[in-house]
């Protein structure tokens, strides 16, 4: 169980950020055999009717309706019986080196009368965020609608009220957001950050990471070795695979344009990359039904 989360000084917090994806209330693609491997955000979904499997984390859940599952980020495979019907949310909620502020004690399945509170503000905001529609689909609510200063302050504080019902339901489970209070720990967040904000299209220049943290690049190394079991080419390389993934799903980006923006100068060679490391051309991961939603 993870450790109960201390008190922090305000500056933490207001350095997170949160980026609201989608709130959706629909019927799911129907899916019967596992999807790939695919990025999925934080977020939870109700199922309402239908069935959902995931596997994430080397385990397997089976979500039925009367529950709801706590997706951790990261990457899943996932099928939807016919006629699945969910009340979804998804975000991104990142401290400033680019750690999501949850992921230990998610991917985990409630029984939905166990956390009404947190599906009654869900209901709550879909209503706010989609004030016409009774059903709308995963790809609708993904699209971006323009939006006058009153209205966007309306939807965001609509997403911020609703995640204050997430984040009590959490910590009534014991579920809290990666200490960041061990001082051991400044100098990797120092790090992580400067490679979370790397420009993926420049080659990396780790005399100039190092540079700017008064390290030598060989303490670099020894430092993500230790506390993350890779070098900061590794680093940067798990950063790009992410950021591939997620681009090739839920963006129509011609590929060329996606292989530029992640250092690519020829689009056959991030052809030959993205395959060697997922097994699928970029093409065959975009064609495979990766914008389920969920």
């Amino acid at each position: 169980m993870p450790a109960t989360q201390s008190p922090l000084p305000p500056a933490f917090w207001h350095d997170i950020s949160c980026e609201w994806l989608w709130v959706y209330h629909g019927l799911a693609p129907e899916r019967a055999e596992w999807s790939p491997e695919i990025p999925v955000p934080a977020g939870v979904f109700f199922v309402e009717s239908g069935h959902v499997s995931i596997r994430a984390d080397a385990q397997e859940f089976h979500i039925v309706p009367g529950q709801a599952f706590f997706s951790a980020p990261g990457i899943r495979q996932q099928t939807f019986a016919p006629k699945t019907r969910l009340l979804s949310v998804g975000m991104r909620c990142l401290w400033p080196d680019g750690q999501p502020v949850y992921s230990a004690g998610l991917n985990t399945v409630f029984a939905t009368p166990e956390i009404q509170t947190l599906h009654q503000a869900t209901e709550s905001l879909f209503k706010t965020v989609h004030p016409t529609a009774n059903l709308i689909t995963y790809a609708m609510a993904r699209t971006e609608k323009p939006r006058s200063l009153s209205a966007w302050v309306q939807h965001d504080a609509a997403y911020w009220e609703w995640f204050s019902q997430y984040v009590q339901i959490l910590e009534k489970h014991d579920i809290h957001p990666a200490s960041r209070t061990a001082p051991s720990d400044r100098r990797l967040q120092q790090l992580r950050h400067w490679l979370q904000s790397w420009p993926l299209n420049l080659a990396l220049n780790l005399d100039e990471v190092a540079a700017g943290l008064s390290l030598t690049p060989r303490r670099v190394h020894d430092l993500l070795r230790r506390d993350l079991g890779m070098t900061a080419q590794g680093f940067l390389e798990k950063r790009r695979l992410e950021k591939a993934r997620e681009r090739l799903a839920q963006e129509d980006t011609p590929l060329k344009e996606i292989a530029f923006a992640l250092g690519f100068r020829h689009p056959p060679h991030f052809t030959t990359w993205f395959r060697k490391h997922t097994g699928m051309t970029p093409t065959a991961y975009r064609s495979s039904g990766l914008n389920d939603g969920a």
